[in-house]
Parts: structure tokens; C-alpha cells; sequence
């Protein structure tokens, strides 16, 4: 069933925290020069990947609402998609990897609203909606990808990461920002450059964020299927990029067969890939993920995860086998002779939640000194405590309003005054009590009856861990929207001109109204003011080839763009490859 929301409706239908980054598809900012850079990359890309890309892009263009001649519009690509139970946003640029993850678990398509300009018409660095809507949003209308897609989304959005990880996300974002805006300085380019080498040569032990951010490059970006040796294009940084698409087929280019073993291989956003990774399918994609997921913290638990996320200096939750999850920056780790966590704190504003959702009165306002608790199994009790019911504790010595005792294997002692408890699908999720004392195996004191209350999370062992809170409406990690936005000029005079120039074209060859006096105008104005102006000259070309207009002007347009090969490899490349797709 088709969603047909609007922009404004699909906003308000994601969760709050994620509105922050998103934007409004502003449309009538699109240049007629844009839309000319927008056929032209389409064009030559369908052109060469009707061969070498997936089966499913040619037929997802249509799916997704990815138009050939124009850029899409934000409300048609959500009336397609909807149709596949996708939606999209828009955003401005790089959005931080977790909330991007999670974008892709609510099975929202990321899309950046920006359109390259024509000097990076064969690359660019910076997110665009060549590489977002033409790249991303073909391949996700195949059932298997689309899994494989929002399966890597709920995966990412778990990863532990560190605050290297923001450091450098901060840094690639402004590079890429930088080497897009057509006015910037050769200085302004080193400087963001030496700052992003500084601090990747300053991060030795990638994160899982880090990992999978890893794998997430070398196949959602930049994925090739089959075999090492007969392969097809899918990842969206192939399928958007003119010079990719076709350098990756250069055996210069290593082609590894995909495995887990691909998060071991750095990328560099900024130049082409000297290797890509072959999966065998899109279902192999999901076997290899499944793979590295059965490693990592989310999944594992334990006290390796928790001192994962200490070391991360990052908000993180612990979940415990009672399913009470515990969210909060940790510092504190006591692990018995075997390495099991006994006793784990936080510091600073902390929650306490249940299957994702905050329980009643015990958000950050309240936990806003950090929270701690023991962790394991009381003495001489064959049934876990989280497995207790009201006449376990009553048969303890554990009543409410009365001292009582609860003495763990692991040595920890909690005593207190019991004043309430709270339950969950008949799990003993948290003890309160007052006037109490807890010690830990060697005698210190872990909480002091002046401190206050003592809420004491129940579970036996930490099941799961990762970066972020459990219930993110309530308590938002995320960082704030970057201030680093993408740098805009007003147009000049010069460049007004020269955009009415590509509107006449089009509107000729969009009614069908191309004659000799415009067409020889246009020519006129292209020679005196316009010498290096290629893609126009093109566009004029191939309209007045295919409505017979002559009198000279395919003679001087030809002259023209023959010469213009000469001023860089690039002016080459794209009027080479112009006559062969648009002329021919």
C-alpha cells in the first residue's frame, strides 16, 4: 500500500530525535544547469550499467521514482516508496553514523539534498542526490537488499563507538563539504585534509562503529556481486559515480571475494577504491553481517562488552538478564576471579528503562548523579533473583518497610530497608531501598545510606551492550545538528545568463520547438561569454542534430567542443563520453 505522504508528513512520522538533521527539499533551487548535470550523469550512467550493474537497477529506477531528465522531487520518490515500505528524508550532507544506521532500521532513506556542480561531475566526495536517490534508492526495491539494508541499520545503531569516531565523522564531513563548493581555496582544501590525516593516523583500535562503518563502504557503497571474476555494480558510490562505475572494472582494481574480513581494510572517501569486495549474492551479504554481528557487544554482553563502552567515553546501555536496561556514560566495572561482572556504575545523567521505554520515574532528572548496582546471583539461592516472587523475598527476610540483607556470590552485600519493587512480564526488574549499605567483596563501600535511595537493578549477568540509550525520545545522545553546512554562493550575473541559456534549451527540446534563430542565439552567446561551457554546447548539439537545423552550427558546436578536450583530462572524459551516448 502506497504511504503518497509529503515532506512535512514524513517528518512528523519519524522519531523526534532523528528530526534534527533533516531538512526540506527545497526544489526551485535546483539550477537548469543542475538538471542538465543530473541527465547527463544519468543518461551516461544507464547507458554503461544496463551492462555491468545489478539486475535490479534498471528496474528499480522506475520503482524508487528516479527520473532520467530531471531531479527527483523528495514527494514523488516517497509515493514510490512507500509502495515497498520505504520512505525518504532529506538532510543536509553527512548525518552522524548511528542516526544514520537508525534511519536505515526505520527503513528511511537517507538523501542529501545537494546536487554536485558540474566540476565534479564525474566524483565528488560530499553526499549528493545523484548518489543518494540515482545511487541508494534503485537497488533497495529488491526484497533481499532491502533486508540486507534495514538488517545493517539495527546492527549499526547498536555498534559501540568512540569519540575519535565523531572526531573524525566531523572531519570527513567538512572535507567533503569543502571540496564540493566550487570557490574553495587550494589552502582551505590542505587544511581539512592534514586535519582529517591527523586523525585517522591518531586512531589505532578501530570501534565497532568504526568496523562496520568499514563494511557498510565496501558494500552498500561500494559492493560489486558474483565472482571475483564476472561481477555486477550494486553499491550506490558505483552506481552515482561516472569514473567509479568504470575504473572499477580495471583489473588494476583487486577484487576480494566478501567476508568479515573486509572491516580490517580502511577507505579514503576523497579518491577511488584500490579494491572492492564480490559477495556471492544479497543473501550472502546478510550471512556475513549475521557473522560479525554474533561478535559484538549487543549480542554478546558480559563484562568485556561493558568495559567496551567504558572505554568508549560514550553513553552506552547495559541490559540485564531481568531485561532492565541501564543507560548512562560508565565507569565502573568490578569483575570476579573468572572475569564476570559482579558490580556496574555510570556517572552523570543515567535511565532506566524496559524494552526501550523509560520507567516511570526513573529518567535522567532523577538518576542525574549516575546510578550502580550489583550484578549476579544471591548465595544459596538455586533460582535467579530476577525470577523471585513476592513470597521468595518474604521468605528472605525481604518485606517492605523492614531491614533485610541480600548477599550475592560474588561477595557484594546490599542492606537495607526494602520499599518497593518493580516487576516486568513476572521479572524482578529493580529493588528500592532506604538507609541502606552496600559492600563489595574486599569491604568497600559501594553505597552509603547519606547517598539517598538505593535502586538496585536485578539481573544475574549483562546480556547486552551498546552505544546510546535504550529509550532515545526520552533521552537524546545524540549530538546536536553539525554546524559544518554545505557552503553556498548567489548566483552571479554571469552565471543567471547562463542558466536562461540551458532553460531555452530544454524547453525546446522539451516542446519540441527547436528552430534555427534560437538555437544560432544560444551559439552566439555560448562563444562570447561562455568559452569553456561543454555541457550546454553538447545538449545544443545533440538537439540540433536530431531536428535537422544546420546552417553551420553543428560545424562550430563540433569545432568547439573538439578543442575544449584539449583543456583538461576531465573536459576529455565527459565530451568523449558525450558523443558516444548522446550523439551516436
Amino acid at each position: 500500500m502506497s504511504m503518497q505522504l509529503t515532506q512535512e508528513e514524513v517528518i512528523q512520522s519519524i522519531p523526534s530525535y532523528l528530526r534534527q538533521f533533516v531538512v526540506k527539499q527545497h526544489y526551485d533551487e535546483y539550477t537548469p544547469q543542475h538538471h542538465a548535470t543530473w541527465r547527463y550523469i544519468m543518461r551516461r550512467n544507464v547507458n554503461f550499467l544496463k551492462k555491468y550493474a545489478h539486475p535490479a537497477y534498471l528496474d528499480g529506477l522506475e520503482k524508487t521514482g528516479i527520473s532520467i531528465d530531471t531531479i527527483p522531487h523528495i514527494d514523488d520518490m516517497n509515493d514510490k516508496l512507500g509502495k515497498i515500505g520505504w520512505r525518504a528524508v532529506v538532510v543536509d550532507g553527512f548525518v552522524p553514523p548511528a542516526a544514520f544506521m537508525e534511519y536505515s532500521e526505520h527503513k528511511i532513506l537517507v538523501i542529501s539534498a545537494e546536487m554536485r556542480n558540474i566540476g565534479n561531475i564525474l566524483y565528488t566526495p560530499a553526499p549528493d542526490i545523484v548518489h543518494e536517490a540515482a545511487g541508494h534508492a534503485p537497488i533497495i526495491a529488491d526484497p533481499l537488499y532491502s533486508e540486507y539494508l534495514q538488517r545493517f541499520g539495527k546492527y549499526g545503531a547498536k555498534a559501540v563507538f568512540s569519540k575519535d569516531d565523531y572526531d573524525i565523522y566531523e572531519a570527513i564531513r567538512y572535507l567533503s563539504i569543502i571540496k564540493e563548493y566550487a570557490n574553495a581555496t587550494e589552502q582551505q582544501i590542505s587544511e581539512a585534509e592534514r586535519d582529517l590525516e591527523q586523525k585517522l593516523s591518531d586512531y589505532t583500535v578501530p570501534s565497532e562503529a568504526a568496523e562496520l562503518s568499514r563494511m557498510h563502504w565496501w558494500t552498500v557503497e561500494y559492493g560489486l556481486v558474483g565472482s571475483v571474476d564476472d561481477f555486477r555494480l550494486f553499491g550506490a558510490g558505483l552506481l552515482s559515480s561516472v569514473g567509479e562505475s568504470k575504473a572499477c572494472l580495471s583489473p588494476e582494481v583487486k577484487k576480494i571475494p566478501f567476508s568479515t574480513d573486509c572491516v580490517n581494510y580502511n577507505y579514503d572517501i576523497t579518491k577511488m577504491q584500490p579494491q572492492l569486495f564480490v559477495a556471492e549474492d544479497f543473501q550472502h551479504l546478510i550471512d556475513v553481517l549475521e557473522e560479525y554481528a554474533d561478535g559484538m557487544c549487543f549480542r554478546k554482553g558480559g563484562a568485556d562488552s561493558v568495559r567496551r563502552v567504558i572505554d568508549s567515553l560514550n553513553v552506552g546501555t547495559a541490559v540485564f538478564s531481568s531485561g532492565l536496561q541501564v543507560s548512562g556514560q560508565f565507569n565502573n566495572l568490578l569483575t570476579d576471579g573468572r572475569g564476570h561482572e559482579i558490580y556496574v556504575g555510570t556517572t552523570g545523567p543515567s535511565q532506566l528503562s524496559y524494552e526501550d521505554t523509560e520507567l516511570e520515574g526513573h529518567g535522567t532528572d532523577y538518576h542525574k548523579d549516575g546510578f550502580s548496582s550489583p550484578v549476579g546471583r544471591i548465595m544459596d539461592s538455586p533460582k535467579p533473583l530476577e525470577k523471585w516472587t513476592d513470597s521468595d523475598l518474604a521468605d528472605a527476610g525481604l518485606l517492605n518497610g523492614r531491614d533485610g540483607t541480600l548477599a550475592f556470590e560474588s561477595g557484594v552485600v546490599v542492606a537495607g530497608q526494602l520499599r518497593n519493587v518493580t516487576r516486568r512480564a513476572e521479572n524482578l526488574l529493580l529493588m528500592t531501598f532506604e538507609n541502606c549499605t552496600v559492600t563489595g567483596p574486599d569491604g568497600t563501600i559501594l553505597f552509603h545510606p547519606d547517598w539517598g535511595v538505593y535502586d538496585m537493578a536485578v539481573g544475574g549477568s549483562i546480556t547486552s551492550v551498546w552505544s546510546g540509550s535504550a529509550d532515545k525520545e526520552k533521552f537524546n545522545v545524540y549530538p546536536p545538528k553539525s554546524t559544518k553546512t554545505t557552503i553556498k554562493d548567489e548566483p552571479t550575473a554571469s552565471e543567471l545568463r547562463l542558466y536562461n541559456l540551458y532553460s531555452k534549451v530544454r524547453n525546446m527540446r522539451d516542446t519540441g520547438t527547436a528552430n534555427d534563430e534560437t538555437c544560432r542565439e544560444v551559439v552566439r552567446l555560448l562563444n562570447e561569454e561562455y568559452p569553456k561551457e561543454w555541457l550546454l554546447r553538447l545538449e545544443l548539439l545533440e538537439l540540433i542534430r536530431k531536428n535537422g537545423i544546420d546552417g553551420g552550427l553543428e560545424k562550430q558546436l563540433d569545432t568547439a567542443l573538439q578543442a575544449l578536450k584539449n583543456h583538461s583530462d576531465v573536459y576529455d572524459n565527459v565530451i568523449t563520453a558525450g558523443y558516444e551516448f548522446m550523439l551516436k
